[in-house]
């Protein structure tokens, strides 16, 4: 066995605690908790405890050229911050996120974030695929430190948030940016032999025309509040503030459609397709089931992870709600669910290869726990009523193509790019 590879499984198994705390969390984010005890980055959190975050401030100098005039927002392992450039591209914006002292001690071990950066904007130079402009781009990187450690910087243009709205978004704007993560993930399995590993709706980026312009209508519209100065250290960050490219109304009208580009970001987890894979991957509600049960996974595993984003897309509801009880588990109530929205039962020949094989099933490859009354998939986007019912069928057909249990089975995207749905 390669000497690396062992070496890795026991980096892994040492900080599993860590990685349990890191999803747990990450479930909480995407609740209505969205971690209350953290308004913010939690500054105070050292870098041994998951933590060490860069404590910036407005006015703060990066570098030479990067002075930080506004936050953007924050992740488990990082901040995000508009900075103005100074030198010859005085005046220019860039956004930088800031990696935890901790995150930045784990690079090469736990995660390269830069390699994989550098290496798909580098093919991305060389390549004519479509999906190349889907992902966010590397400008530069650099290293700052502070008392926490040292940090490493990644710099990319400027970015709007993902748009949100009650209910869902429409179904023609769903079908343009189910489109473009397509096309994006398709550029990275297959030319840059990339699985992403963390779709969610954090990560995908929607491009701003004119930077400049959409910045100044929203400090007209919301002032930046000044910073208070204090000689007592902060316990968090200071407040986000994103940038919105459309306002809700906007979205709802079919001509802001032609100026949607999404654009995927964030590759903290990613890993090569024939590199080391970890066993706990992607958010805990969007987990495909051959990560859940410890089968080897691969780029199909992106794939569940689109299909039920496009779900939330639609209907502004998880497809999948995992939750514990007294006598199971999360992840036994989640793969309780699937077949009924996957239109298949498990095939526990298959499936039996996985490390937790006989955790949630039982020596008849029956599962351990079951779920009666669990509507099937074309009847959760029917109640939802967001589908136009001459395009049911098709968008249930489209996501089934994507929700197959078994990873071979799960369409490729070239193949789901051209589904009928889409061309509706």
């Amino acid at each position: 066995m390669d000497l690396a590879y062992v070496i890795m499984k026991n980096i892994l198994k040492a900080l599993r605690p860590n990685f349990n705390v890191f999803f747990r969390r990450n479930i909480l984010n995407r609740s209505t908790q969205s971690l209350s005890q953290w308004p913010e980055e939690p500054v105070d959190l050292p870098a041994n405890q998951n933590g060490g975050f860069y404590p910036a401030t407005l006015g703060n100098k990066l570098n030479a050229t990067c002075t930080i005039v506004r936050k953007l927002g924050w992740g488990q392992h990082s901040s995000v911050w508009l900075a103005r450039h100074g030198g010859e591209h005085e005046g220019r914006y860039a956004a930088v996120k800031i990696l935890s002292a901790h995150a930045t001690q784990v690079q090469l071990q736990l995660s390269d974030e830069l390699g994989f950066l550098q290496s798909v904007r580098d093919l991305a130079r060389e390549s004519r695929h479509p999906g190349k402009a889907h992902i966010v781009a590397l400008l530069d990187n650099f290293e700052v430190s502070s008392t926490q450690g040292r940090h490493l910087c990644l710099v990319h243009e400027p970015m709007g948030t993902f748009p949100k709205v009650d209910g869902g978004l429409p179904v023609p704007l769903v079908k343009v940016v189910a489109k473009q993560l397509l096309l994006a993930l398709d550029f990275l399995h297959r030319e840059c032999h990339v699985v992403h590993t963390d779709l969610k709706p954090d990560n995908i980026l929607v491009e701003i025309d004119n930077v400049d312009t959409a910045i100044k209508i929203q400090e007209e519209s919301c002032p930046t509040t000044t910073q208070a100065v204090s000689s007592e250290p902060r316990s968090y960050g200071i407040q986000s503030r994103p940038i919105h490219v459309f306002s809700s109304d906007e979205l709802l009208k079919l001509s802001q459609l032609s100026k949607l580009n999404v654009r995927l970001t964030d590759f903290g987890t990613a890993v090569y397709i024939n590199g080391f894979h970890p066993d706990i991957i992607q958010p805990f509600a969007l987990r495909a089931p051959d990560v859940i049960l410890g089968c080897e996974w691969g780029p199909s595993a992106d794939i569940w992870n689109l299909a039920c984003l496009i779900f939330e897309f639609l209907t502004g509801r998880w497809l999948f709600v995992p939750r514990g009880g007294p006598t199971w588990t999360a992840e036994a109530y989640h793969l309780a669910h699937m077949p009924a929205m996957a239109g298949e039962a498990f095939d526990p020949t298959y499936f039996r290869t996985g490390k937790f094989f006989d955790k949630y099933f039982d020596f008849d490859g029956k599962l351990r726990i079951q779920v009666e009354g669990v509507r099937g998939l074309e009847q959760a986007l029917e109640s939802y009523k967001v589908v136009p019912d001459d395009e049911l069928s098709m968008c249930t057909s489209f996501l089934r193509l994507m929700l197959r249990l078994q990873p071979s089975d799960r369409a490729s995207a070239p193949d789901l790019l051209e589904h009928e749905w889409l061309k509706v």
